[in-house]
């Protein structure tokens, strides 16, 4: 069931304009889609509840290091649907049902509403709101005696600091007789920046040994490396340390690290459709004989080959060449 799910949601974003990737069969995100600037990871699950923390984390994770915007489609939470045009989170990732992804994506409309402990909420806003009182000269107490609340609410209201149920703000816009209710920043997730040096143990402990030693090696070289968990790739690479300002201009490379098996070819396809969709380069360090030096856009660098490598102007140029080839 949850493929048709993932169906359905591939169908609405490729209606609404995406480049989409390959499934990635992986227990972090599904996909990545790609709309102008607009990038997403999504996480395609029958019941969001379903979600761990550490999962969602990790999609955190690889979302911050790929500018992009993590995002939970599902059905459920728990027995209940999703209602249409709610927003939901799940440790800090906007969830939506395939009814608002649609209206939103497709359709261009703004959800309004949210869920949260207690009910569903609404934000206004705070500026309107004052202005419009002031136009039909009412005071605080005014507005909180039709309304039926504390004058401190109202005051908080105009500050922006508090939101409202649907009732509340249909009720405030129709005394004001003005237009309260805020759309909602859907793309808009905290993501917290992640650590990134390998050297100091700045790695899922999940990791292999291999994994650690190789992405050891390659900050060595001169890369800065953001570790990725339950990810087909092990890790995005940057070139040169960047900064915040600096990291949407900065050559990303999705970075795998494997012995050379049938499961690494096909995660290097997978990365492959990832980095396109994404506008990075995938590479994959390879423990033996490496039989091929591309797979699809993935290169294929052997360990070996690695340690010869002495900065990431060095790296850059093999993985140029072998493109090329």
């Amino acid at each position: 069931m949850k493929d048709d799910l993932i169906a359905q949601v591939l169908g609405i974003l490729k209606d609404a304009g995406f480049v989409v990737s390959r499934r990635c069969e992986a227990k972090s995100f599904d996909l990545a889609a790609r709309r102008s600037e607009i990038t997403l990871l999504a996480k395609i699950m029958r019941n969001i509840d379903g979600l761990s923390e550490d999962v969602a984390r990790s999609i955190k994770r690889a979302a911050f290091c790929l500018l992009a915007s993590p995002l939970v489609i599902g059905e459920r939470k728990g027995v209940s649907s999703l209602e249409d045009d709610v927003v939901y989170h799940r440790y800090g990732i906007p969830a939506l049902n395939p009814h608002t992804l649609y209206d939103y994506f497709a359709e261009g409309f703004e959800p309004c509403v949210y869920s949260a402990t207690g009910g569903v909420y609404v934000n206004i806003d705070g500026e309107a709101m004052k202005v419009a009182r002031e136009k039909k000269e009412l005071s605080l107490g005014n507005v909180a005696m039709e309304l039926g609340v504390s004058r401190r609410s109202i005051s908080k209201y105009e500050e922006g600091g508090m939101s409202t149920t649907i009732d509340i703000a249909l009720k405030l816009e129709e005394i004001l007789d003005t237009a309260l209710i805020e759309p909602l920043e859907v793309l808009n997730a905290e993501l917290e920046e992640p650590s990134s040096n390998v050297l100091k143990g700045g790695v899922e402990e999940a990791a292999s040994s291999l994994e650690i030693h190789i992405l050891r090696m390659m900050e060595e070289i001169g890369f800065e490396v953001f570790t990725t968990a339950y990810a087909p790739f092990n890790a995005v690479s940057f070139p040169e340390p960047p900064s915040k300002a600096q990291r949407g201009e900065c050559t990303k490379i999705l970075t795998g690290v494997s012995e050379y098996t049938e499961r690494m070819i096909k995660r290097a396809r997978i990365v492959s459709s990832l980095s396109q969709v994404t506008r990075t380069k995938s590479v994959f360090v390879v423990n033996g004989n490496v039989k091929y030096v591309q797979i699809d856009n993935t290169v294929l660098i052997g360990k070996d080959e690695l340690k010869r490598i002495r900065d990431p102007e060095e790296f850059a140029d093999v993985m140029e060449e072998r493109a090329e080839s």
